[in-house]
């Protein structure tokens, strides 16, 4: 199924994000929508479903669905309970608007003295009831959902879970079987990879490749838009760039318009200068003054070329770490980890105080639940953890629990530092230099915003180890690359939890694997995941 979008403008709060913008997607597509944080990406998404205020038309015809990269499936219900109920699907069909039209018609009492119309009409109609019950509302237990299930490998004691009480992981796993279990032709992934482990990831590459109908993903994920795209959508200045092949193509196609566009801007800016030479050694007889406010003339009516801009995120970080001689920061001694009952057992590493450690495993073995036990949130069952005394722990959560949602940046960073240079200053560390930006609200900005104030915060602190929990999830891609290479640079010590392919090939030196119930150390070579 297409998608066509004609001169669609939408604007949040007084900023333009689009402005009569038009881009089609034929039908069979998987395009990857990518740009910086905070461009639109997601409310994009939603103004196809009808869901955000737009002007212009959007266009699609069938049933549609969408992966939020929010996961919250519904407060206390179980895993059961969440997936027999069908994933919501949104319609936008034209030959419902046509039925009305039919009927109309065919309650005309002229029509019916029209034998031949009359037939085509009832013919017409017929085939339109047709179709609206092919679209109606799925009810009752998913007839797809045992295969999902079983692709997924979802075992039969998740079911009964309350899903408010699994991890991050999971239930991106269960709300990803209720997208792939749905019958669209149209679906809308917003970060699909978030979250996911590798085994998962692989299992929907192959289903994204596989399926049918068009695909349109936000993803960050530079592994995951090489292996499945074959268009990529960037949402540049309010604009909608759209490219073939995937996202290493992209780069290059990119890369060339850049290149081509300077060329252009450097040209045209040596013909006015030489033009307006010209013009200043011309004359002053009457006849050289007519002649040069016709050169003038002609010059303001050529169109502006504008200097090229690649559109990338930029800011410059350092991360900077308090002084730590001891050769080791932190020790895990027998360490058994969990609630009720134990996720890992008898656990035994170390990491050196200028190691990166990267912390790697299915979904729900228990990889956040380490994390908080060695940062203090949560008891060992046995076992120690001993970090050097000189230590100065930096944690960062994946769902963003430690930051204030009705407070502005400026508010959360100042509570630091009590002093407005200090606070613009290392606000700009992350990004956020304009008044629009810094004065912002939190819980209005978007979730790679959101990371990036976050990492801000542990950060100010000068942490020698730096626990990080998924820490490029809703990062653009530019964000990732500049914190990756802060990652390279840091003094101290960095044990992350991490699912992106990218990250862990450039920033691990040891990947740690839970594997039945405990952990294998290795050091890491590329691809080894």
């Amino acid at each position: 199924m297409s998608l066509i979008l004609k001169d669609v403008s939408i604007s949040i709060g007084g900023r333009e994000l689009l402005l009569d913008e038009s881009v089609g997607i034929a039908d069979g597509a998987k395009v990857g929508m990518i740009g910086r944080n905070g461009v639109g990406k997601t409310t994009l998404l939603k103004a196809i479903l009808g869901q955000v205020d737009y002007r212009g038309k959007i266009e699609f015809n069938g049933k549609a669905a969408i992966f939020s990269q929010n996961v919250d499936l519904g407060g206390h219900k179980t895993v059961k309970e969440v997936l027999d109920s069908s994933v919501q699907i949104h319609h936008q069909n034209s030959f419902e608007e046509e039925l009305k039209e039919v009927e109309a018609k065919l309650g005309d009492p002229k029509v019916h003295e029209d034998n031949a119309q009359m037939a085509r009409l009832s013919e017409r109609y017929v085939e339109l009831l047709a179709k609206v019950a092919s679209h109606a509302p799925v009810t009752g237990p998913n007839n797809r959902l045992a295969g999902v299930l079983r692709l997924l490998e979802i075992p039969d004691s998740w079911l009964n879970q309350e899903l408010a009480l699994m991890s991050t992981g999971q239930r991106a796993i269960v709300a990803l079987a209720q997208i792939l279990s749905s019958d669209v032709d149209l679906l809308l992934l917003d970060e699909p990879t978030n979250h996911l482990d590798f085994k998962r990831l692989d299992i929907l590459e192959k289903f994204i490749k596989s399926f049918k109908g068009t695909v349109l993903m936000v993803s960050h994920d530079r592994y995951f838009l090489d292996q499945v795209c074959d268009t990529i959508l960037k949402i540049e200045k309010g604009k909608l760039l759209k490219f073939n092949g995937n996202y290493s193509a992209f780069v290059k196609a990119r890369e060339a318009l850049f290149e081509a566009q300077m060329t252009a801007y450097t040209l045209e800016n040596k013909y006015l200068a030489a033009e307006k030479d010209k013009i200043a050694r011309i004359g002053k007889a009457p006849l050289k003054v007519a002649q040069g406010k016709y050169r003038e003339k002609a010059l303001e009516k050529r169109e502006v070329v504008e200097k090229p801009d690649l559109d990338k995120t930029k800011f410059k970080t350092h991360f900077d770490a308090s002084p730590m001689f001891s050769s080791v920061v932190l020790d895990v001694k027998d360490l058994t980890i969990g609630y009720d009952k134990p996720l890992l057992k008898h656990i035994t590493f170390g990491v050196g105080k200028d190691q990166r450690v990267v912390l790697i495993g299915d979904n729900g073995v228990g990889k956040s639940t380490l994390f908080k036990t060695i940062e203090g949130r949560l008891p060992p069952i046995a076992g120690k953890v001993e970090f050097d005394q000189k230590a100065v722990v930096g944690y960062a959560d994946q769902e963003l629990k430690d930051l204030t949602g009705t407070a502005t940046l400026y508010d959360e960073i100042y509570a630091f530092f009590k002093d407005l240079s200090q606070t613009r200053r290392h606000l700009s560390m992350m990004g956020f230099i304009e008044d629009s930006e810094v004065f912002k609200p939190i819980n209005s900005l978007s979730m790679g915003e959101k990371m990036r104030l976050n990492l801000l915060k542990i950060l100010i602190e000068k942490p020698n180890i730096l626990l990080l929990d998924e820490p490029t999830n809703h990062l653009d891609i530019d964000a990732r690359e500049i914190i990756e290479n802060a990652f390279l640079n840091f003094d101290g010590a960095i044990f992350a939890v991490s699912h992106d392919r990218y990250f862990i090939d450039k920033v691990a030196q040891i990947t740690l694997r839970v594997q039945n119930g405990t952990i294998k150390q290795q050091v890491h070579k590329t691809h080894s995941w």
